[in-house]
């Protein structure tokens, strides 16, 4: 089974035009035929305006409440992302995690929220900022992925931020310690966990724009075919 796990940022489905350009890519490689999972984060800013607001009500709010609310910005994303795919006609399903392979198999593409789990206790808990990158490569590992994408609105990883210097270089590919010293030193490109994680695991990273396959940045091994 060809599977591959995309992870979309915040500022990828931030509106409605990025939630179109995010299924866009995730049907053109469904055409292909790959397997998907989409793992995504919380529209733009909106996990720090709920913090905000939790902030202007209680001083010190509860870490179990905290962790239920900050969770819904991923649920709506993954929602909004299942009814994208859905009016474009992709068949999809935003399911709970023990049922990915099932689903996989069905031929469905597996939309998950990013960020979260849950207790033994049943209770919902997160992962800390950066966690949807964390799951996305989780998700790959656990199912031996050929690759996992990381979709942002840079298309890959830059040897200074593009935006603030347009002299910036674009790495091709470049290793894993490497891509976590940079990470560690505040690269925001990808989460320092994440990038842990897939070296542990061996997990081929691809860092790249949204709605774009290429240019791109290979981090690690790259995908096998």
């Amino acid at each position: 089974m060809y599977l591959l796990v995309y992870k979309f940022g915040g500022s990828s489905v931030a509106d409605a035009a990025g939630l179109r350009r995010a299924a866009g890519q995730l049907a053109a490689a469904a055409a292909k035929g790959y397997r998907l999972i989409a793992v995504v984060s919380a529209q733009g800013k909106t996990t720090d305006h709920l913090l905000q607001t939790a902030a202007a009500l209680t001083p010190h709010p509860s870490c179990r409440e905290t962790d239920q609310l900050l969770a819904t910005g991923e649920q709506a994303s993954a929602a909004l992302l299942a009814m994208t795919l859905q009016e474009t006609g992709a068949e999809i399903t935003a399911i709970h995690r023990r049922r990915i392979l099932r689903e996989l198999e069905a031929g469905r593409i597996v939309v998950t929220a990013g960020f979260q789990g849950v207790t033994r206790r049943g209770d919902i808990t997160t992962l800390g900022r950066g966690g949807s990158d964390t799951t996305a490569v989780a998700l790959a590992a656990a199912f031996d992925a050929c690759g996992c994408r990381i979709c942002t609105d840079v298309d890959g990883v830059y040897d200074h931020d593009p935006r603030l210097a347009p002299e910036s270089r674009r790495y091709d590919r470049i290793g894993y310690a490497e891509m976590l010293e940079m990470a560690e030193q505040g690269a925001r490109v990808l989460h320092p966990r994440s990038v842990s994680l897939a070296q542990k695991y061996r997990v081929p990273l691809t860092v790249l724009r949204t709605g774009a396959e290429t240019p791109c940045t290979v981090v690690g091994r790259p995908e096998r075919r």
